[in-house]
């Protein structure tokens, strides 16, 4: 009797394992793995879903910081040369879940019918592979309004979800903040660009902030993003009250919470997840096509950001809306190696002036009215659609 028992259980054990998920997140910037993980977070709290990952840089370096993941495989995800050597891997999941990883996605739908894709850029793109339409979801997230631009590119898509931003959204805003100064660069890194130059890039533009006498009013500098950028970041002077450091996301989050003031690079991330606290917020100058066109959005909406964007150095060029992402990233980059190639520090010190001496606070209110306007559950309804689907 005992044996059978065992034997049940044994049996039980197994159907309950069955729900294997390999995940995946293009290593662009901080976005996609984000994204990624607010999902993940809530499948995990299911006790029958194992998740593993495959992937590289930023969003390998934070799915191991996350906690989340069993097992990890290096990949460069946007390559199919580097995914066909993993097609026994593949092979051995039935559910892969990619976070803007559209090459990654293609290559699942080969061997997982039950691949799903998440999207926060629908917005802008020019066009969505026809590959993707396959996909079990296509989940759309909304941060800006993205449904006349989904009938133009949208047709190939056979299941789309509409949802809200992919994001920590709790309504937690800490009303004693401590004398600190965030400078997050985000992830700073893709395969579209050259690393050297987006490090070079920061190392001069920190620097430059940093001898701002009114920075020293800070208790704490926290400077943080990926390490690519991070571990290439040479100070020309060392301050004790200045702290280098590659963060976990929620430890980020914690500390971004209780600052004063953030300086930051202009993905959704950073402008979602700072609208309803109440930080004095400055955007950094644009690294990529998607941030620069977010720029462009913040300073439509009147909510009191300084932006310093490219159109304040004499050297811009229009750069247009609605090109193909590679183009995009290259036009942003020839604004980079400008701006690397002359001394903009007056230019720089003059706007991060004006932003420490002046409160936002009467803007405040006005990005909390727009913050409420979300939907607060997306991550639950992705996981939750997952998990229904697959059980």
């Amino acid at each position: 009797m005992k044996q059978i028992v065992n034997l049940i259980i044994a049996i039980l054990k197994v159907k309950v394992s069955k729900m294997r998920v390999l995940v995946s997140a293009e290593s662009f910037g901080y976005g996609p793995i984000v994204t990624c993980l607010s999902v993940i977070k809530e499948l995990k709290k299911h006790d029958d879903v194992t998740v593993d990952f495959i992937g590289s840089g930023i969003s390998l370096e934070q799915a191991k910081l996350s906690g989340y993941f069993d097992k990890f495989y290096e990949c460069d995800t946007y390559d199919f040369t580097s995914l066909q050597k993993f097609e026994d891997i593949f092979r051995q999941y039935n559910i892969f879940f990619a976070s803007e990883n559209a090459n990654g996605a293609i290559f699942a739908l080969k061997f997982i019918k039950n691949t799903y894709y998440v999207d926060n850029l629908v917005w802008m793109w020019d066009k969505i592979p026809n590959e993707l339409g396959k996909v079990k979801k296509y989940f759309i997230s909304e941060t800006f309004p993205c449904q006349e631009n989904f009938k133009l590119v949208g047709n190939v898509i056979e299941n789309p979800v509409f949802v809200g931003p992919v994001r920590d959204l709790k309504n937690t805003n800490l009303k004693s903040k401590k004398n600190q100064l965030v400078i997050n660069v985000g992830g700073g890194s893709s395969f579209l660009f050259d690393q050297s130059i987006i490090n070079e890039f920061y190392n001069k533009i920190i620097n430059n902030i940093l001898e701002i006498e009114e920075i020293k009013r800070f208790n704490q500098i926290i400077i943080c993003g990926g390490s690519k950028v991070i571990n290439n970041l040479k100070l020309e002077k060392k301050q004790s009250n200045v702290k280098i450091a590659t963060l976990a996301y929620e430890e980020y989050l914690k500390i971004m919470a209780e600052s004063s003031h953030c300086i930051m690079s202009s993905g959704l991330g950073n402008f979602i997840e700072t609208l309803n606290k109440d930080i004095n917020i400055m955007y950094l100058p644009a690294v990529n096509y998607s941030q620069l066109l977010q720029l462009q959005y913040y300073e439509k909406m009147n909510f009191g950001f300084n932006c310093l964007n490219w159109n304040l150095f004499e050297f811009y060029k229009d750069i247009p809306r609605n090109l193909d992402e590679e183009t995009g990233v290259n036009m942003v980059v020839e604004n980079i190696k400008q701006f690397n190639s002359r001394n903009y520090k007056n230019l720089v010190n003059k706007y991060v002036r004006e932003f420490l001496n002046n409160s936002q606070q009467d803007s405040f209110e006005r990005r909390k009215i727009f913050f409420n306007k979300f939907d607060k559950n997306a991550a639950t309804i992705i996981a939750d659609t997952i998990y229904k689907e697959n059980k």
